[in-house]
């Protein structure tokens, strides 16, 4: 571990300081932002969790110099804990090795990249769970106090724009905007951790073989959390129906991920798949909620279709 700390703290200070960056450059800040958590996986794929806990202390300390005091505990949640449970999961043995056992140089031996996807899904649960305890909503629901926190926000960003686009603005915002928040977590991790693999696996010093995300599968247990989220969002009503809603929005994108893969393999059977690629993909963008879903949709019928063949692993 010893050899390994400066490594180790050379990526917790990259990530505070990539994650600061929008205090000081606010437009190119924010999407240097969005890769803060890459140097911390870096070192934790490469050298264990281990590291990526140490990386994470580090940049905690760190977060207390460059960061005010308030945005500590966010950087912590944002960066810190996802990049820790990714890598101390996905340096695991697979299911079934046992204890202890070292994963051989087979991929299959790892544990699985959709069993990764769907743990990093379900500590969205988590950061939830802390949003609805930290709201002080009185005698006003929860999703009205978010309502109300928003149009405040964008009334004072937008205090000089006409009324007429400040209301288009307003209008465009999701009501389920803690849903959002958890599956653009879930896909900022996700993506930073295929990243961080790839660099590894291009200097030939990956710890795991990267996994073959074409043959991506998710357990059981996490599609049941989803629908029953979903179940809870159409069912129940107040608090604990937004929740939910706002719940299926983060457990749905292991699922979108998995939708994708079906996609992307149907699009190679075609003539040209990088042109049907690109128009399924300016689709998606422009249906938004509506398209996400039917993607999740797909993945969710493709995980019961693997449960119920003779390969299927509960």
């Amino acid at each position: 571990m010893s050899r390994t700390l400066p490594y180790a703290a050379l990526a917790g200070l990259a990530g505070v300081l990539m994650f600061a960056a929008f205090l000081y450059v606010p437009v190119l800040g924010a999407l240097i932002m969005q890769a803060s958590v890459l140097p911390l996986l870096v070192v934790g794929l490469r050298f264990g969790a281990a590291s990526a806990l140490a990386a994470a202390i580090v940049a905690t300390g760190a977060a207390l110099v460059f960061l005010p005091w308030a945005m500590v505990p966010v950087q912590v949640l944002l960066d810190g804990v996802p990049a820790v449970l990714v890598c101390a999961l996905a340096l695991r043995s697979a299911p079934g090795l046992g204890r202890g056992a070292l994963p051989a140089e087979g991929a299959a031996a790892w544990y699985p990249a959709g069993h990764v996807l769907a743990w990093l899904s379900a500590a969205a649960l988590g950061l939830l769970a802390l949003f609805a305890l930290g709201v002080p909503t009185g005698e006003a629901s929860l999703e009205a106090v978010v309502a109300g926190a928003v149009h405040d926000a964008l009334t004072s960003v937008l205090a000089e724009a006409p009324v007429e686009a400040r209301a288009q603005v307003l209008a465009a915002m999701p009501a389920y905007l803690p849903g959002v928040f958890l599956a653009t977590w879930v896909t900022r991790i996700t993506l930073c951790a295929m990243l961080a693999q790839a660099l590894l696996a291009r200097r030939k010093v990956a710890s795991r073989p990267t996994p073959v995300y074409s043959a991506l599968d998710l357990p059981s247990w996490q599609v049941g959390l989803f629908l029953a989220a979903l179940a809870g969002g159409v069912g129940l009503g107040g608090d604990a129906g937004y929740l939910a809603a706002n719940a299926a929005f983060g457990l749905a994108m292991p699922l979108v991920a998995m939708g994708l893969v079906l996609v992307h393999q149907a699009a190679r059977l075609l003539p040209h798949p990088g042109v049907a690629l690109g128009a399924f993909y300016g689709l998606m963008v422009l249906g938004s909620t509506a398209a996400l879903a039917a993607v999740a949709g797909l993945g969710v019928v493709e995980v019961m279709i693997k449960r119920r063949g003779p390969q299927g692993l509960a």
